[in-house]
Formats: structure tokens, sequence, C-alpha cells
């Protein structure tokens, strides 16, 4: 998974739902302490240790990709909904109520506890991709993108990526629906919200954005109830990883 116990580790706590950032050690620092996979004898004892929790089904997965950084990143977002689960005692049959993502050194789960649909997305920030926004996005979002100031064009693009990614996780449709085909306003002041949705998606959604070192996040869901409130589990998981990754 290549959890590092002693990074940051922070949850973005919903009135509806529970959101977990978990910071990641990079795979490539092969002198890291106490993470759960990096490139030694030590680490990838305790990577196996949380790959034999995960379900079978996760394990299979995670052996058909062929990197191990995502293999453990695939490993290391179930174990986080596992943890969750066990945490605010979510059902078993969660279905719908519950979205993974991850992107370099962060993995992501929402959750939701009343049944609700929920989708999340998280990327870490790297170049501006005129040609992605220009082709996958709607003609107005894109013009915000280019017409915004050179230092915030890259911000923007990341905005309405994670936005439009966790819409599309959120309805089960995926990249079939296509990211043109719902528009979404970012004002200035507030939540983003949607100026138009797919016809087939009758239902209403809406949307939270956050972000953390790097990277940009954004959760969509059927319950328009979120908490602005951030509560750092840090230590908290520190303790409950040590004690899990002991012989």
């Amino acid at each position: 998974m290549c959890i590092t116990v002693s990074h940051r580790f922070c949850c973005l706590s919903y009135s509806f739902s529970i959101l977990y950032v978990l910071k990641l050690k990079s795979v490539h620092n092969r002198t890291a302490k106490n993470s759960i996979f990096v490139g030694n004898d030590k680490n990838e004892k305790n990577y196996q240790k949380i790959y034999k929790k995960v379900p079978a089904f996760r394990q299979e997965k995670a052996d058909r990709l062929k990197h191990r950084e995502d293999q453990a990143q695939s490993v290391g977002a179930w174990y986080l909904w596992m943890k969750i689960q066990e945490r605010h005692k979510i059902p078993q049959d969660a279905g719908q109520s519950f979205n993974l993502s991850h992107s370099g050194k962060y993995v992501l789960c929402s959750a939701g506890v009343s049944g609700e649909r929920v989708g999340c997305d998280i990327e870490c920030m790297r170049k501006y991709h005129q040609r992605l926004a220009e082709k996958y996005f709607c003609s107005s979002e894109y013009e915000r993108i280019r017409n915004a100031d050179e230092a915030e064009r890259t911000e923007m693009f990341y905005r309405y990526w994670v936005l439009k990614e966790s819409f599309l996780k959120a309805t089960r449709k995926g990249l079939v629906m296509g990211l043109n085909t719902s528009e979404i306003q970012i004002p200035k002041q507030g939540d983003p919200f949607f100026l138009r949705q797919p016809e087939e998606i009758r239902e209403a959604y809406y949307l939270k954005e956050y972000q953390t070192d790097g990277a940009r996040i954004a959760v969509c869901s059927t319950n328009p109830n979120f908490d602005e409130n951030i509560l750092d589990m840090t230590d908290i998981y520190k303790r409950e990883m040590i004690v899990e990754l002991k012989d």
C-alpha cells in the first residue's frame, strides 16, 4: 500500500459521509521507515501483511497490475475502506455509498452513511493539459481555463477534472458517459454546481471540492449536506498501524 504511518493522515468528515485522505511515502524512497511498501525486505514484509488483510478479489486485482506502486495503491485503497467501515460501523454491503481514488502519494476513500451515492477523485497537480481540456471539457469550461491567468490555468484544469471525475464515479457511468456531458460552474464564492447534467441522469447531484498538499480533491453525492470540518487523524492511525504491523 505504501502507507507511511509517520506521514499525515487527515479526515474530511461530512454530516452525510466521511472522506479520508492518506498521504503515502513515495515507493522510490528506499530509505523510508515504517511504510507498507518500499523497496527493502522489511517493508515488503509489511506490504504482504496488509495484502493478506484485503479480500481475495482485491488481491487478484492488485496482482493483475504491472507496476508494484500500482499494486500498493490498489491494496492500500481497499485497506483504507476497511478501516473506515470498522471505525464508522458501515455495513459490508454499502454498495454505491463508497468510492476510492488514488494519485501519486495519496489514497482516497469517500463513504456515505445514509445510502446516498458517492463519488470521489484526487489528482496530484502536474502540468496543464490544454489538448485534454479542449477535447473533453465543455466549451464554457475550456474558455474559462484558457482565459485564466497563466498561474491559475493548471489549478483550474485540475479542479474541473476532479469535479467531473467524481460525478462520473458517483453515477457509476464512468467515462462512457463522457466528461463533456455535464457542465459545471465554479463560482468565486461557494461550492461548484451543475449548469447541466446528462439527460439520462434524473437525480440531482451535488459537488464539494478540497485541496491538500499538491493535489485537488472533489466529492460528488446525491446528498447536498457537506461538512467543512477537517479532522487530523495522524496520531490515531499511527498507533493503530504500529500495532497491526508488529510481528
